[in-house]
Parts: C-alpha cells; sequence; structure tokens
C-alpha cells in the first residue's frame, strides 16, 4: 500500500509544478508586454520632446532674425532722418553682439509721390527675414 500512495503523490506534485511553470511562463509573457509597451510609450515621449526643442529652437532663431532686420529697418530711418535724400542703403552689417554670427541689410527706395519704402533684410543662423516699411 505504500507503494501505491507513493505513486499517487507523483503525479500530483508533477501537475504541481506543471501550474507552477505555467504560472512562471504567464508572469514572464506579462513582463515582457509590459516592458514591450513601456518602451514603445517612452520612445513616443522622447519623439515629442525632441521635436519640440526643434520647433522652439527654429522659432527662436526666426524671432532672432526678425529683430536684426528691425535692426536693419532702423539704422536706414536713422539716416534717413539726418538726410531725407540718402538713398544709397545699407549694405551686409554684421550686427554688433559678439560672435552672433547675425548680420542685416538694408535699402531705401522712392515709391509713389512722397513716400519711401525701406527694406531690412536679417538673417540669424540660416534663418532669412525681410520687413518692409512704408514713410509718407
Amino acid at each position: 500500500m505504500r507503494n501505491h500512495t507513493n505513486r499517487l503523490a507523483k503525479p500530483f506534485n508533477g501537475a504541481r509544478r506543471s501550474r507552477r511553470n505555467r504560472r512562471r511562463g504567464a508572469t514572464l509573457l506579462l513582463a515582457l508586454f509590459t516592458m514591450s509597451f513601456t518602451a514603445i510609450v517612452l520612445i513616443g515621449v522622447l519623439d515629442s520632446v525632441r521635436l519640440q526643442v526643434s520647433a522652439q529652437r527654429s522659432t527662436v532663431e526666426y524671432e532672432r532674425a526678425n529683430y536684426v532686420a528691425g535692426a536693419g529697418v532702423h539704422h536706414a530711418l536713422s539716416l534717413l532722418e539726418d538726410d531725407r535724400s540718402w538713398r544709397t542703403g545699407i549694405p551686409q552689417t554684421t550686427f554688433s553682439a559678439a560672435g552672433s554670427g547675425a548680420w542685416y541689410s538694408a535699402t531705401v527706395v522712392d515709391s509713389t509721390s512722397d513716400s519711401v519704402i525701406v527694406t531690412g533684410t536679417g538673417f540669424a543662423n540660416g534663418v532669412t527675414r525681410t520687413l518692409q516699411v512704408t514713410i509718407e
């Protein structure tokens, strides 16, 4: 009878181990799925942040070029204020901020009757902006 009891115990222990292994396998699959999902979400978030930083950098350079073009227009307006017949324009002039690499230029053209068109062009880190002002 003792042998009979041992025979029954062995399949029971084997079945218990089998269930335990299945649980471990399911847990492993769940862990792999969770890690994969987390990695996909993380990659998406990092890509979004990279795009936002790039867009911000472009916006900053756009604004910088706009201000530099404005400086060209103001420079031309100050020269016009001194001499209303001045039409020479301003050649490419490096902006005074040390190491900025930005420059501006300006043109002054007579328009209809007494109006004058002043066009300023600003360049900063690969971005060019043009501002045009009509003075009557």
